[in-house]
């Protein structure tokens, strides 16, 4: 491939590049200390220089200042795009190595969202655990289970292990899948289908946590005005209904300013959980004995049947853990592994192990043990902290939710709703309005039907066991078919799967009868809609891949009877933009694929008799090939009138033409004057300059391809502006007047077919896609273009 010759272009950072190398894509950005010789190999080859920063902190050290633009010039084999590579995007982790003031802010915001779960499981999971006052050696070994929980499976198996499977720094069941199903993966796409839908039913569980962890949380809090004044008790159920309107009304402030805000409050609850605790235990120092794992497993062994049961319990104490992995995007993993070790966890492990130690001094204080370790005189001090803590506990589960949805959405699995991108540094904190009502509702629902603290722990552990259960599983797949580790390590790894599953079973005896339906309920009804959008689009997919034609845009002007020449505008233009490629390009993979099933069709015509007679035999075959192809794409012929005006065409490729133009074409025997085909694209930056944004390429008299840039933060798209820019940029010939102009989008309509034995398997999931569909048709809605300038091309899906 010829290569071009590109000038570094300027852009913005905040201190100095230190010698680090900035790459976007086809374009080097360095600073004076870097030699230009850097950006070649010894074969004059393009270099992927990245720095160790990961994807989504990158921008954050390059938003002020100016990198001076040189005078010479580099090799490139592709057209400058302004998408981050993914060489540096792969790490996920934020080091204090690299950046530690970065370091440290992102380890406070963990603080604030994460770990509040965690942080507040104290206040309930030894009033739920015993029914009676217990004995000194029940307390101890109950005490021990705990302890050991928090180090297998929080210290263990997720802050170590299960952060290091990060998707390009995001975290979750659909991290997971991306590893899984993506293009190292050892798969069938059978299993790849299989794993997708798990994935979904992992994620609808951890949503349906986010309904349960607000009501869980902040319940338990106001539940210590009872202690302060009995009366109170009818209050309890109103004030945390308050308090969970408004944790769900800041929501839109985003994540990075509430976690800069709940962050040194969360740190000073710890710091008050950990002295609370050391107080407690100068009482009894005899419960130190729960540090030894004998004592856990000694209780387990003789109580038998009870000890079974309150497995279930005790798993409270590390809920949180699939939100703290869910929101790995957010921080990193390092920041949350050095907030977890170096503060969370002690501070926990201490106030677990002082309430045991009052419980074995006063054993009738289990009714409350939490507040009864609290000083009288610090009572309602400690119970308004509590009540501000536990409504903070409840954002790990929030945030990691949207992060749930927004990935989601991007591999198909949900509806394309609203994602709001609330910081410009930090391309991981979003906001999805709608996932965050539909949130509020049911917690609200929760709250009030429930009332009391008991009986939603009992539907709050199903969710979270079955998606760690889920997780393990997962997790020991990608070890093996993604990493390609030997089977030991999965083997070894599978001890975790087996604490899981014995939990699991404990849960699912003792909760689902008792109030654990409902979280299933809920999970069951998310993964409904969730699945019936991932199969709809799979069918919609495959319908249109063998019914609808699409062509090389190449070849346009050839079908159109016009002179056909393929570049780009150039520099001897006034333009920075170049010829594109597309090799890596996806959505055109998929166009490839189908032209290549269309050549294997029409290859079948030469049987084994025909391999047999001579080579001119063959040859007349394949020029009537030929012939029948240029007469079947031969528009020229079929007397096409121009109609005056611009005709604007949304595309998702940069090779084919839409469907919604040959569909118009088929229809029409017509064709606009000037023949634009426009794609857009997102980049990992927060705004693109104009002088940036678009990438064109032109194919014969007026007919041109458009790729519009746009960064993550640039919510409103007009469709007119980006045409307008392209003429002011670019000269190309498109009229001031909008009215002049027509935008054709796709619309498509989805029928059920009924026909066959398997209609009615199908048939709900369709159903309930067509509805979805309708509502949310494809176009994003931050697409803005005038209603009288704008028609929709249909198609009738037969899926």
């Amino acid at each position: 491939m010829a290569s071009n010759e590109l000038p570094l272009q300027d852009f913005k950072r905040e201190d100095t590049c230190n010698g680090h190398t900035v790459h976007f894509d086809d374009i080097i950005y360095t600073d004076d200390d870097c030699s230009p010789s850097e950006a070649m190999d010894d074969n004059n080859r393009h270099v992927v220089f990245t720095t160790d920063e990961p994807n989504r902190q990158l921008n954050t050290r390059y938003k002020s200042g100016i990198l001076k633009r040189r005078e010479n010039t580099i090799t490139t084999v592709d057209a400058p795009r302004i998408i981050l590579s993914d060489e540096g995007l792969k790490t996920g982790r934020v080091s204090p190595f690299i950046n530690f003031p970065l370091f440290v802010s992102m380890t406070i915001r963990s603080v604030g969202v994460i770990f509040g779960d965690i942080g507040t499981s104290p206040l309930y999971v030894l009033k739920t655990l015993f029914d009676s006052p217990p004995e000194e050696d029940a307390v101890i070994g109950a005490i021990s289970l705990i302890v050991w929980s928090l180090i297998v499976v929080v210290s263990l198996k997720y802050a170590i292990f299960i952060l290091m499977a990060d998707n390009r720094g995001e975290g979750g069941p659909f991290a997971l899948c991306g590893l899984l199903t993506g293009p190292t993966s050892r798969l069938h796409y059978r299993t790849k289908q299989f794993v997708s839908i798990i994935c979904i039913i992992a994620a609808c569980l951890l949503i349906g946590d986010g309904a349960l962890t607000p009501a869980v949380s902040i319940l338990s809090a106001f539940e210590g005005l009872v202690i302060v004044k009995p009366s109170l008790e009818s209050w309890v159920v109103r004030l945390s209904v308050i308090v969970i309107i408004l944790l769900f009304l800041i929501q839109r402030w985003g994540s990075s300013r509430i976690g800069i805000f709940f962050g040194p409050i969360m740190i000073l609850w710890f710091i008050l959980l950990a002295t609370i605790g050391i107080w407690r235990i100068t009482y009894k120092p005899v419960i130190f004995k729960a540090l030894n794992p004998w004592e856990a497993m000694h209780y387990l062994i003789k109580t038998k049947k009870q000890g079974f049961y309150q497995i279930g319990t005790v798993f409270l104490s590390v809920t949180g853990l699939e939100a703290l992995y869910a929101d790995l995007g957010y921080f990193g993993r390092w920041p949350i592994r050095f907030s977890w070790f170096a503060l969370v966890f002690p501070a926990v492990l201490l106030n677990y192990l002082g309430q045991g130690a009052l419980i074995i001094l006063y054993p009738k204080f289990i009714d409350n043990p939490f507040y009864r370790s609290v000083p009288h005189w610090a009572l309602i001090p400690v119970l308004v902290y509590s009540v501000i803590s536990s409504t903070i506990a409840s954002q790990a589960i929030i945030t990691g939710s949207f992060s749930l949805v927004s990935q989601a959405i991007a591999m198909g699995f949900c509806v394309a709703f609203t994602v709001i991108h609330t910081s410009r540094s930090i391309i991981g904190h979003i906001y999805v309005p709608a996932v965050n009502y539909f949130l509020l509702a049911l917690t609200l629902a929760v709250t009030i039907g429930f009332q009391t603290i008991d009986r939603i722990t009992d539907a709050y552990g199903v969710t979270v066991c079955s998606v760690m259960v889920i997780t393990t599983i997962l997790y020991m797949m990608v070890i093996r078919c993604t990493w390609l580790k030997p089977m030991w390590l999965v083997a070894l790894f599978g001890f975790f799967l087996i604490i899981d599953l014995y939990t699991f079973a404990a849960i699912c005896t003792t909760k689902i009868a008792s109030g654990g339906w409902v979280a299933i309920i809920i999970a069951f009804s998310l993964f409904i809609f969730s699945f019936s959008w991932f199969y709809g689009n799979i069918r919609l997919s495959n319908y249109l891949s063998k019914h609808c034609k699409t062509n090389l845009i190449e070849d346009l002007p050839n079908r159109l009877g016009l002179t056909s020449f393929d570049r780009s505008l150039n520099d001897d233009e006034n333009s920075n933009i170049s010829v594109t490629n597309d090799d890596n390009d996806d959505d055109d993979d998929d166009d490839d694929q189908k032209h290549k099933e269309r050549n294997k069709k029409r290859a079948k015509l030469i049987n084994n008799e025909q391999k047999n007679e001579s080579i001119s035999v063959v040859e007349n075959l394949q020029a009537s090939v030929l012939i029948e192809n240029v007469e079947e794409n031969n528009l020229y012929k079929k007397n096409n009138v121009i109609a005056r005006g611009v005709g604007c065409f949304l595309t998702t490729s940069k090779k084919y033409t839409p469907y919604v133009f040959e569909n118009f074409l088929n229809r029409t025997h017509a064709y606009p004057e000037i023949l634009i085909f426009l794609k857009i694209e997102y980049a990992r930056m927060p705004n693109i300059d104009d002088d940036q944004r678009l990438i064109v390429r032109t194919f014969g008299n007026n007919i041109y391809h458009i790729t519009s840039i746009f960064g993550y933060t640039e919510t409103n798209i007009s469709l007119f502006n980006i045409l307008h820019l392209a003429q002011q940029l670019y000269h190309i010939p498109i009229t001031n007047d909008e009215s002049e102009i027509t935008f054709f989008l796709p619309y498509q309509t989805i029928h059920v077919n009924k026909h066959g034995w398997r209609a009615w398997l199908r048939l709900i999931p369709l159903y309930i896609y067509s509805i979805l569909k309708q509502l949310y048709p494809g176009i994003p809605l931050n697409f803005k273009s005038v209603p009288e300038n704008t028609i929709h091309i249909g198609i009738l899906a037969d899926c």
